[in-house]
């Protein structure tokens, strides 16, 4: 499954009817400074040679929003030997912890709370 990820820009908000009894998903702005810190994130997992050859996040192919306390943010790497197979790349940021890198998707995005994928305006598909 191949996913087209796009830029985010405005701040969308979803939920539920009664007052504070469900978590809200925001779709948030995928600034300079997240990249980066998605990008360091990444790169503490790969092999020290290997870090100067990927690519990425790749422009325009970064989701980033939060569902409650947690943010969430979606990136596509390119990788020397596979390029951006099985990507996006899930990261994680519980509040008040560092960014956690998930691994890459593959297309599934089912790890992702369904609000927010549909602030984001993706399906999670068949995994």
């Amino acid at each position: 499954m191949r996913i087209v990820l796009g830029t985010l820009a405005a701040c969308v908000v979803v939920g539920s009817a009664a007052a504070g009894t469900a978590p809200v998903a925001r779709n948030l702005v995928a600034t300079a400074s997240v990249k980066a810190q998605l990008r360091a994130t990444l790169l503490a997992r790969i092999p020290a040679e290997q870090r100067s050859k990927v690519r990425g996040p790749m422009p325009g192919r970064t989701y980033y929003g939060s569902y409650g306390p947690t943010r969430y943010a979606l990136a596509m790497f390119s990788f020397p030997r596979t390029g951006t197979t099985d990507q996006p790349e899930l990261f994680v940021k519980p509040s008040g912890k560092a960014w956690q890198d998930r691994g890459d998707t593959g297309g599934c995005l089912s790890r992702i709370p369904a609000a927010l994928l549909h602030v984001w305006h993706l399906v999670a598909g068949a995994c």
